[in-house]
């Protein structure tokens, strides 16, 4: 194809050297419209630049007014224009104007329109002054309900300001929750975990609580075989604190119903046993009524607890972690159960998420849970620890301190080892099975480490969550509050639907 612009550009040069007055004038007309038209598409790149400022701006305001379900409309609107204010300032190009918020209460909806005006500079030479643009943002409020577990760790390590910081964190995400949700539609439940769970004394001999000493593990490290119950009510000065172990693997971290016909899907009361009088032992807490070198048999005689008195934590020995919440829709319970966590104790994720996984269970020990396969209900699980999993070793009988696992040397962790690198390496594969467990359930998993070093935690923290990007690193109290405020915007499952 020829090149025309060489033609054209003579063709302009001819008309400008023509001295005839109407080519002269036609000339000037041709270049005022090249003008016009040049000076006007610029004109109209300000106008759409304007409207995505604008889209902008009202994207913030609907789903600000969105998560406050009690604004009138008249406050619904002082929000709106805050909001837009805020994301769309006056030095922006752009004048907004009528603005107006639409409440539609019966499909649970938010509407913000507004517009704005742009001055022309090379349109005004036509009569065009100024270009006006407009924007509709649109956000349906989530109509499912939502059933929210905080897993957090209580350990020994989060003393101190961090405890406190965490405190903060997780009640702002109540706060924020319970305030943007219909609260027949929301429920949190809280699982403090250290070495092992706590889930309160009010279920001491439920059925599932095997009463009746039939899990093969309840009699594991006492011989003859006892009913840890009966121990329980043996020792004069001790009662059962309201911890439990871990069952068998792999009912451990799986929601197994826990049936009577099949034993060892009982859950068992935490009973740390008193540790041999001879070697080197944490957890010696009363006469071992016996003589002899054998420091296992000493350990594991169960005639020695009836009338004595313990010392210490006795059988509760581990057992630091404060009850569990149930479901609850109850702000005031669940804020209250978060007050009262403590720092104490080693750490045992694993343990904890399985106990999450519970209590976001429809069926026992924890029945407040809708159905898994329930479509109207989001279930999701917020995890935090601040270090790695922890099972001491010891270079004694029973390869370990006592845990929610028991002792290494009775394979519950289907390692026998006296290596705590190695105990904690097998905590860790149990939890990033508890993990995937949870996520073929459908809970969404976010994740949290805080103040954590260890790179190796930090990836499994982020392999357990549902996907990396609801995994977050908090190295300060700072970003933990975030991360808390983060994962509470996700959770009003709010989204723009135009």
């Amino acid at each position: 194809m020829p090149n025309r612009t060489p033609v054209l550009s003579r063709l302009i040069q001819r008309l400008a050297r023509n001295e005839s007055g109407n080519v002269a004038m036609i000339f000037s007309l041709v270049l005022v419209s090249l003008a016009v038209l040049a000076g006007g598409a610029a004109d109209l790149n300000q106008a759409m630049n304007a409207r995505t400022r604008l889209s902008q701006a009202l994207d913030a305001a609907a789903l600000a007014v969105g998560v406050q379900t009690s604004l009138s409309a008249d406050n619904a609107t002082t929000l709106a224009s805050n909001f837009v204010a805020a994301n769309y300032p006056a030095r922006e190009i752009g004048r907004v104007q009528n603005l107006s918020v639409t409440l539609d209460n019966v499909n649970d909806r938010v509407r913000v329109n507004a517009e704005a005006t742009v001055d022309t500079m090379f349109l005004g030479l036509i009569g065009i002054e100024e270009l006006t643009v407009h924007w509709e943002s649109e956000v349906q409020r989530a109509r499912n309900a939502l059933e929210l577990v905080m897993v957090l760790d209580n350990t020994g390590s989060m003393g101190g300001s961090k405890i406190s910081s965490l405190r903060n964190a997780a009640q702002l995400l109540t706060e924020i929750l319970f305030e943007s949700s219909d609260p027949d539609r929301l429920h949190i439940g809280l699982v403090p975990f250290s070495s092992t769970v706590n889930v309160g004394t009010a279920h001491a001999r439920e059925w599932w609580l095997d009463p009746d000493g039939l899990n093969p593990l309840h009699s594991e490290n006492f011989s003859p075989a006892a009913n840890r119950w009966d121990l329980f009510d043996a020792i004069d000065n001790r009662n059962w604190s309201g911890c439990v172990e871990a069952r068998a693997i792999p009912h451990d971290i799986e929601d197994t119903l826990p049936d009577p016909a099949r034993p060892e899907t009982l859950f068992l009361p935490y009973f740390a046993p008193d540790e041999s009088d001879r070697g080197s032992y944490s957890n010696d807490y009363m006469d071992d009524r016996m003589g002899g070198y054998d420091e296992r048999a000493r350990m594991r005689n169960s005639a020695k607890y009836p009338g004595e008195r313990a010392s210490g934590a006795g059988p509760n020995w581990g057992c630091s972690a404060r009850p569990l919440t149930p479901l609850t829709n109850r702000r005031a319970t669940i804020d209250t159960a978060i007050d009262n966590m403590i720092a104490s104790g080693t750490t045992n994720i694993p343990i904890g998420v399985s106990w999450g996984i519970r209590v976001l269970s429809p069926q026992a020990p924890f029945t407040e849970g809708a159905a898994f396969d329930d479509d109207e209900t989001i279930k999701a699980m917020v995890i935090l620890t601040d270090g790695d999993n922890v099972m001491t070793g010891r270079s004694n009988q029973n390869y370990s301190d006592y845990s929610g696992y028991g002792y290494s040397r009775d394979g519950r962790l289907d390692l026998v080892s006296s290596s705590s690198s190695s105990l904690s390496d097998a905590l860790d594969d149990r939890l990033a099975e508890a993990c995937d467990y949870a996520k073929s359930l459908d809970i969404r998993v976010y994740t949290i480490t805080f103040q954590v070093s260890s790179s190796s935690t930090r990836n499994l923290m982020r392999d357990c969550a549902t996907t990396p990007y609801l995994y977050f690193d908090s190295p300060s109290d700072e970003a933990l509050r975030a991360a808390f405020e983060l994962i509470a915007g996700d959770l009003t499952n709010l989204r723009l639907s135009r």
